[in-house]
Order: structure tokens, then C-alpha cells, then sequence
């Protein structure tokens, strides 16, 4: 597949690039010209195309704007792995941070968009997530049914603006030790460096 590159996103998790099918594969089968895809690459590109095999590609529903799969799909997914998945976090519960880490607002947006709340008072909490949950979160295998469940559920909280709050960094802020993530351009890429 040949995708041309509208939306990079670098975080603590690494690059998430998202973009839009401009050419396939006679043998293609799971998706056309024109479909929204993004998928992880291992360093910022400042190609405007790239060739990506399709079982790499993640389709973006139309409703879901590129920049936000880009830059906030990896760490919303990952912190939907740890509400969701090491913690059953749900209306009701009360949840601490026990650190604070890169995915720790895009736990906070989870904890507020399933209807819980956080508390600084680990006493007073009925969840504890820590940075041990964060580590296994990472880990965490998962078959293609539930992959699909997540980005499901990710691209969902995004269409609901779970993660409005959560502010992008600059490249310079990025050098300068900001952990949230950037988002760039294909022709922004070598700036930012």
C-alpha cells in the first residue's frame, strides 16, 4: 500500500503516522484508494508517501480526524489498556495515580469519560494505578478481536472529546522535556529534529 502522509505523531510510545490510501497492491484486499489508515513507524519521516505493508494499517473512521489518530491514538489506546484492561475502572469507582508518567493524563481522560473520579488520597481510592500497571499495560498481548475492540473503544472516546484537554507539545517543548505528544507534518519533520 502507498499512503500519503498527512499526520505524524511522536510520543513516549514511539511514531504514529496517519494518512490516506493513494495507491494498492493488485493482491490488496482490506482496503482501497482514498480509506484513512494509520499505523506505527520506527523514527519521525519527512516522506509525504510511504509504502506500508496492509497488515500494518489500522483503518481511522471518517469521523475521526487524523491528527488526533496520529498523535493521540498510542497513548489513549495504552491507557485504555490499563482502565480497562489491568483495572476494570467504571462509574463510581475512585482512582489515584501513583506516579506520574507520558500516559498519565490519558489515564485521567479514561478515569473521567467512564464516569469515575480521581482522588489524590490513595486511602481514599478503590483502584491505585501505579507504574507496575503501566509496564504490564505495555506488555499486554492481545488477539486481533480484541485489538479491534480497543480502537474501537479509543476511537470512540476521541469522538467524544475525552482527550480535548490533553495539549499537544511543540518540537521545542518535546527537547525541552514536555511528555505529551507531538504532532507534525511531513515537512515539519526535519525541523523538529
Amino acid at each position: 500500500m502507498r499512503v500519503l502522509v498527512g499526520s505524524i505523531g511522536v510520543s513516549a510510545l514511539g511514531t504514529q503516522v496517519a494518512g490516506t490510501v493513494d495507491a494498492i497492491a493488485k493482491d490488496s484486499i482490506g482496503f482501497a484508494r482514498g480509506d484513512r489508515v494509520a499505523f506505527s513507524v520506527s523514527r519521525p519521516t519527512g516522506a509525504s508517501r510511504l509504502i506500508v505493508d496492509e497488515r500494518d494499517l489500522m483503518g481511522i473512521p471518517a469521523d475521526v480526524p487524523l491528527d488526533a489518530a496520529a498523535a493521540l491514538f498510542p497513548c489513549a489506546s495504552l491507557a485504555r489498556t490499563v482502565v480497562k484492561q489491568v483495572h476494570a475502572v467504571g462509574a463510581g469507582n475512585t482512582v489515584h495515580l501513583s506516579a506520574e508518567t507520558a500516559i498519565s493524563p490519558f489515564v485521567r481522560a479514561w478515569v473521567t469519560y467512564l464516569g469515575a473520579t480521581e482522588t489524590p488520597d490513595a486511602a481514599a481510592a478503590d483502584v491505585v494505578v501505579t507504574g507496575a500497571d503501566i509496564r504490564t499495560a505495555r506488555a499486554w498481548g492481545v488477539g486481533h478481536g480484541v485489538a479491534q475492540q480497543a480502537a474501537a473503544d479509543v476511537f470512540r472516546a476521541i469522538r467524544a472529546g475525552a482527550f480535548d484537554g490533553i495539549e499537544l507539545s511543540t518540537p521545542e517543548q518535546a527537547r525541552n522535556g514536555s511528555r505529551t505528544p507531538v504532532l507534525l507534518r511531513p515537512a515539519e519533520v526535519e525541523l523538529a529534529a
